[in-house]
């Protein structure tokens, strides 16, 4: 198995194009309406379509029907965004500060991250990836401790 990534080329749009290539036949690629096609992912963000083509290139159409070749990604980019996304969309404070933590690989516990927000806000110092979490997460702290 492999897997492609590719960055999604919509204004303002962080998303990826992801797709598994192991299985593409170059010598002889499938035909969609009239033009070689191996595959059609979508954004894993906005949805916008795009087409795996025999170039070996990600396009897309422009508001015009040109073609654009997207700009490649490495997987370990769609993996930190997809880490990020998750990050984002959580609501359970506690998991919050849990995948903020490791995202950002600090060795922090959630408990640490409680114990030096109520250090710090009794004028205490603490170091500075200790604010960094304060600074990121201050309103899942204000919640966990109320």
């Amino acid at each position: 198995m492999s897997i492609e990534a590719h960055k999604c080329n919509a204004s303002g749009c962080k998303g990826f194009i992801v797709f598994e290539n192991a299985d593409f036949n170059i010598s002889n690629p499938p035909t969609v309406n009239g033009m070689y096609e191996f595959h059609n992912p979508v954004c894993t963000e906005c949805g916008k379509e795009y087409k795996v083509v025999p170039h070996y290139v990600v396009i897309s159409f422009d508001e015009q029907g040109d073609l654009e070749e997207v700009e490649p990604a490495c997987i370990t980019e769609w993996e930190r965004r997809e880490k990020v996304r998750n990050l984002e969309n959580e609501t359970d404070p506690h998991e919050k500060i849990r995948k903020y933590i490791q995202l950002h690989r600090y060795t922090y516990s959630v408990a640490d991250i409680l114990s030096g927000y109520l250090q710090h806000k009794q004028g205490a110092y603490v170091s500075y990836t200790m604010k960094d979490c304060i600074e990121q997460l201050r309103p899942e702290l204000e919640r966990l401790i109320n």
